[in-house]
């Protein structure tokens, strides 16, 4: 069997033994340089009598090959040692290099188990807030228009009567969240009302007062008994929900007018002049006007020469009543627009029911 030379082995061990021979080494070559240096001095002092008193050819001679060889051997002693310090660096610098790759590994593998449980972790919240959101919606489902209105709730914003079963779902689920965990933030949506607007708050728990018993618990069964035993009408309050609001919006656009025109903002009232120029017009004035070829959306090729000419007449006097009329009634336009869309919605309702 073959034997391992002594360069392969040193090469398979790691680099704190190398850096540990290397230093070892150097310690024995500083200790035989300081001997050395004592041989360099006599061989010195030898050649300099030698040379000094005279002594024969060969006495010289063999002064000089001494010292010679002594100095060669402490110039490979120092060029050993410096071929050391350079070994000795280098394997340093190595070791360094490796504990600092090994510090990123930790560090990047520590954080790559800490993505992968996070992710675990999340996934099963993001199932659990999908049962959660499940189950909401068969809460609210479950509060009937009959069941809606028992429930009351007053604070410092105003009452809380007259919502709708979707609601007060939402807010006994977000007290229960707030219970149940209280580093989660849970607000009310502040929103508008009809006489108004009830501004957000957040939800809370209420030690030893659970809102749910404000509704169906407590008032429902009270009531049931009432009724049964004759004390209370067999009447109860039912939650209408009102109908959305139809109005179409009071949104304009831009269009470029090309010639003058009117139309009536309300019925009786004096006509709106609209002059040519670039301007902003209701949306559904402007589709008229364009439509009636007295305006355009996009900036005309003759815009230039239709503003010189419109500038040229700015000084003519004229009646409102010579103006072209558009035969647009902008009220009577958003009544009947928001007349056709609560009929489409009543349609809707109709068939879905």
């Amino acid at each position: 069997m073959p034997r391992t030379s002594t360069a392969t082995a040193k090469s398979e061990q790691t680099p704190e033994a190398q850096l540990a021979g290397l230093t070892l080494t150097r310690e024995n070559l500083k200790a035989r340089q300081s001997a050395v240096a004592v041989e360099v001095e006599a061989a010195l002092a030898a050649r300099r009598r030698a040379l000094i008193e005279g002594a024969s050819a060969a006495e010289a001679a063999e002064a000089e090959r001494a010292c010679r060889e002594i100095e060669g051997t402490a110039f490979g002693i120092t060029d050993a040692l410096a071929e050391l310090d350079r070994r000795i660096l280098a394997t340093e610098e190595r070791i360094e290099a490796d504990r600092t790759a090994a510090r990123v590994e930790a560090v990047a593998a520590e954080l790559e188990r800490d993505s992968v449980a996070i992710d675990a972790a999340a996934e099963k919240v993001r199932r659990a807030v999908e049962v959660l959101a499940k189950a909401s919606e068969a809460f609210a489902a479950a509060i009937t228009p009959t069941a809606a209105p028992l429930f009351t709730k007053r604070d410092m914003h105003g009452v809380r009567d007259g919502e709708p079963p979707e609601r007060v779902a939402a807010f006994l689920v977000g007290h229960m969240i707030a219970g149940a965990l209280p580093l989660i933030e849970v607000s009310e949506a502040g929103r508008h009302e009809q006489y108004g607007y009830v501004s957000a708050r957040p939800i809370e728990a209420t030690a030893g007062d659970d809102p749910a018993k404000a509704l169906l618990t407590g008032p429902m069964r009270a009531q049931a008994a009432a009724v049964r035993g004759g004390e209370a009408p067999p009447t109860l309050a039912q939650y209408h929900r009102p109908e959305p609001n139809f109005e179409p919006d009071r949104e304009e656009i831009e269009v470029y007018v090309t010639s003058r025109f009117s139309y009536l903002k309300k019925t009786g009232y004096v006509p709106e002049i609209v002059s040519i120029r670039q301007q902003h017009l209701p949306i559904p004035v402007a589709e008229a006007a364009i439509e009636q070829g007295v305006a355009e959306r996009n900036m005309p090729a003759n815009w230039s020469n239709v503003m010189r000419a419109a500038q040229a007449r700015a000084g003519d006097s004229y009646s409102i009543f010579e103006v072209p009329p558009l035969g647009f009634n902008l009220e009577e336009w958003r009544a009947a627009e928001t007349k056709r869309r609560r009929e489409a919605w009543l349609a809707e309702r109709q068939q879905a029911a």
